[in-house]
């Protein structure tokens, strides 16, 4: 089997772009539990089509004139790479507490035995220190980019509620608290410094599946994502596509749709030509902790190919609460 190459992996439409400028009037919004406004059904049920058939079928789906402008994005990328060019003891300072708030520096990999040479800062709800004394600006970039992947993210569980055959606030419910404490959800900011050349046992990041609902990308140019193609044979190259964002589902949204919207394995790989650093934003959506997470009855429309679940899900699922899942999956993934 034949691995596409980056081009075209988006020119065969392998992954259709979801365009919101087609689905939502310019004054539409979603907004977050508690607020007065509600979504028009017969936008959310569109949206919610095309979601649902991208992730069931693709396990991704790539959104299109979403709103968060790219500018924001870029201006991320410059204040972390100033964040990066920091002498290492002054990056020391912020790194990585318990409740998983900080800066990671390069080392080995937690799930993999490769080491992964990128440099990360994780944003959450559980609270910590920006480096906007060292790094002006650094606190309005990451605050500006957190409400607007919020945004998105409750237009996202609006849609996937309404074609799961539940109420429009079924999954906004579960997830009320985003970037706050009692919610696991985090903003995370990454770069990937240049390398001379490919060095064995040497990756931008280990194959994994991710824990929560879903995840948000949003990457430059520079390339190396890869998901695993159907029955793990192969791994397929993911194209880039200016200004999108893609979605690709997380371990719980597999658990509460019975693995119909499979969580797929996925890396970043070293490039050929790795002169230049790679930037990218994930933003890890979660339910609140307290949320009970039971496996629905809905059955989505059967895809035309299965994508290559997270072995991880061949366990028995039941009831059990998001903060039960994520301790769960950290105690797998940091066990060594």
């Amino acid at each position: 089997m034949k691995i596409p190459s980056t081009c075209s992996l988006l020119s065969c439409s392998h992954i259709p772009p979801l365009s919101f400028s087609l689905c939502f009037p310019h004054s539409f919004r979603f907004l977050l539990p508690g607020t007065e406004r509600c979504p028009q059904k017969g936008v959310v049920k569109q949206v919610a089509s095309k979601l649902l058939r991208a992730l069931s079928e693709k396990g991704l789906a790539l959104l299109v004139n979403h709103g968060i402008p790219e500018c924001k994005m870029k201006a991320a990328y410059r204040t972390f790479d100033a964040f990066c060019e920091l002498p290492e003891e002054t990056r020391a300072k912020y790194e990585r507490n318990e409740g998983n708030y900080g800066y990671v520096k390069p080392g080995p990999s937690k799930c993999t035995d490769e080491k992964e040479a990128r440099h990360v800062f994780n944003v959450t709800g559980s609270g910590g220190a920006l480096p906007d004394e060292e790094v002006p600006g650094f606190k309005s970039a990451v605050d500006e980019l957190a409400r607007d992947f919020k945004q998105l993210s409750a237009m996202l569980l609006t849609a996937l509620a309404v074609g799961l055959e539940q109420s429009p606030d079924f999954l906004l419910s579960k997830h009320s608290h985003m970037l706050e404490p009692g919610n696991e959800s985090t903003l995370r900011l990454l770069y990937y410094p240049p390398l001379g050349a490919p060095a064995p046992g040497l990756t931008r990041c280990g194959a994994h599946c991710d824990y929560g609902t879903f995840t948000l990308l949003a990457q430059d140019c520079e390339g190396g994502l890869e998901i695993q193609t159907p029955y793990g044979e192969r791994w397929g190259r993911v194209g880039h596509l200016p200004g999108a964002i893609l979605v690709n589902t997380g371990d719980i949204l597999a658990n509460w749709t019975n693995n119909q919207l499979p969580a797929l394995r996925h890396r970043v790989v070293v490039p050929e030509h790795c002169g230049r650093g790679r930037h990218s934003i994930a933003f890890f959506v979660h339910p609140d902790t307290n949320a009970p997470v039971e496996p629905l009855d809905t059955k989505i429309a059967k895809a035309n190919q299965e994508s290559a679940p997270c072995r991880l899900q061949k366990k028995k699922r039941g009831v059990l609460t998001a903060y039960h899942h994520i301790q769960r999956r950290l105690r797998e993934t940091y066990a060594s």
